[in-house]
């Protein structure tokens, strides 16, 4: 079945972009992909194809914006999932959407393969819900048969009974059907949930259908960045590109969960992980650290081998708040001074170098040999005593 897809966004880039990204979905069938430069466009657009899915829309738009658009579709008597594309740290309008029924979000610039499996994830959910509807009036529907052929057989309890019983039997292994059928798709859910949280915060939304967020008080902040990543980016194909970055990207993660490390997202060509939540974690500053000389380890080895990316990475040691972003969408994050101390330590680095906080360093210094670079001006922070690590 062709999924279709309705992007409402007023840069006509957009339109382009997506199309050349998505060619071969949309080749083979896979995606269909209608476009918007406005909320009203793509409400009456909405409105007269029934058969649209997914919305993705921008926020800032001229003649209805994109929070206008979402309290609009929710009027709707239909199934529609959203996401909304937004700058990066817009936060308010960020949460607004969600509460006003947005499923996901996507940042600017954008990730285009961050963007195919929101798409992907979206879909999956806005199947999982039809089918959900579907089976139940299937399961309404048998339940309300049930008790109209025991009606019947209450007139015919002597010629009827063994029919009865056969039916009863048919109806209840139809039922036991369904009811594996459900139970499949509550574990794919339950896969996906895993896929974007971390284990002992999924368990307790699916216990209490919802998490708070903790403050934790000794954790490491690890950030990692392309250097001139827009220069690579106008040298190579997006096709090229994305599998660069998905290659890169996907080796990172396997470091990160064998150090012990928890990745919150990447951003772009910047990836963000921390230790020490949502379990506490000993010696959270020296695994970081670990993790860190093992990314850059791969970066240095995969340039040698005819690798695109050099990388800076960063790392902060100290408290900050994590918890799940919005109301309606499981996305898991992290906030606070050490996260952005953190960045500033990336920020300051230099290619191929771990460069670490003084904090980090006092939790580190007996395991590490690092090189005292002076106090350092970060931006918003003030003076910074920084470290690389050798």
């Amino acid at each position: 079945m062709v999924n279709k897809i309705l992007l409402v966004d007023d840069e006509p880039d957009m339109e382009v972009l997506v199309s050349q990204y998505f060619r071969k979905q949309i080749r083979e069938k896979l995606f269909h992909f209608e476009f918007a430069y406005n909320g009203q466009e793509a409400l009456e657009k909405i409105k007269q194809d029934p058969e649209i899915a997914l919305v993705l829309t921008d926020i800032n738009m001229p003649i209805m914006d994109g929070l206008t658009l979402l309290r609009k579709i929710n009027e709707l008597d239909r199934i529609i999932k959203t996401i909304v594309i937004s700058a990066y740290n817009d936060v308010k309008n960020i949460r607004a959407a969600m509460n006003n029924g947005a499923f996901d979000f996507l940042m600017k610039p954008i990730d285009f393969q961050d963007f195919e499996i929101t798409i992907r994830n979206s879909l999956v959910n806005f199947e999982f819900i039809l089918a959900s509807k579907e089976t139940q009036k299937q399961l309404e529907y048998e339940r309300i048969e049930k008790i109209k052929a025991q009606d019947e057989a209450l007139f015919h309890l002597e010629e009827k009974a063994k029919l009865v019983n056969e039916q009863n039997l048919l109806l209840e292994q139809k039922v036991e059907e369904r009811t594996r059928e459900l139970n499949h798709e509550k574990k794919k859910s339950d896969d996906l949930l895993l896929n974007i949280l971390p284990p002992l915060v999924a368990h307790e939304l699916k216990q209490n259908g919802q998490s708070e967020a903790r403050q934790y008080d000794n954790v490491s902040v690890l950030f990692t960045d392309v250097v001139n990543f827009t220069g690579i980016s106008e040298k190579l194909s997006p096709k090229d590109l994305v599998a660069e970055i998905h290659y890169c990207f996907t080796e990172m993660d396997a470091i990160i969960e064998r150090n012990g490390l928890e990745k919150i997202k990447t951003i772009g060509d910047a990836y963000l992980a921390v230790c020490g939540l949502p379990n506490e974690v000993e010696h959270h500053a020296i695994k970081t650290v670990n993790a860190a000389k093992e990314i850059n380890s791969f970066i240095q080895k995969r340039k040698a081998q005819g690798g695109h990316f050099d990388i800076r990475l960063g790392i902060h040691s100290g408290p900050l708040i994590a918890g799940i972003v919005g109301v309606k969408k499981f996305a898991y994050d992290i906030w606070g001074d050490s996260v952005n101390t953190a960045a500033r330590m990336e920020q300051h680095s230099d290619p191929g170098k771990i460069n670490i906080s003084g904090t980090t360093y006092e939790l580190v210094k007996d395991s590490f040999n690092c090189i005292y670079r002076g106090k350092i001006n970060a931006k918003n922070k003030g003076e910074i005593d920084m470290y690389f690590v050798e």
